[in-house]
């Protein structure tokens, strides 16, 4: 359940979010976004930065669901630690570069 949860659920939910800031359909929040002192005192820095930040996390979500999606149907015989251990992988990689991307971003502007 877990290997399902973190393969594809994650990157699923990650893409639907990542294309609702691109869309600029998320308003500043405090709970879900790109948040920082910047961003939540000026609408513009927080949608400008935020659909940034989905234009690099929906390529990665997209990437780690395909991954996953690749990993299962190429060795369905896999015992399911070592599937779940790359699962986790698939997932976590692309992910950990698109924050990154994100970050990098924002210092840069």
């Amino acid at each position: 359940m877990e290997n399902l949860l973190i393969g594809y659920v994650v990157p699923l939910a990650i893409l639907a979010v990542s294309t609702l800031f691109i869309q600029g359909r998320i308003p500043p929040n405090r709970i879900i976004g790109f948040r920082t002192e910047d961003t939540l005192s000026d609408p513009h820095d927080w949608y400008r930065f935020n659909r940034a930040m989905g234009w690099c996390l929906a390529p990665a979500a997209a990437l780690s669901l395909a991954f996953n999606l690749a990993l299962w149907w190429a060795f369905p015989d896999w015992p399911p630690e070592k599937t779940e251990s790359w699962t986790k992988a698939g997932t976590v990689i692309p992910l950990l570069v698109g924050i990154g991307l994100s970050v990098r971003y924002y210092i840069r502007h």
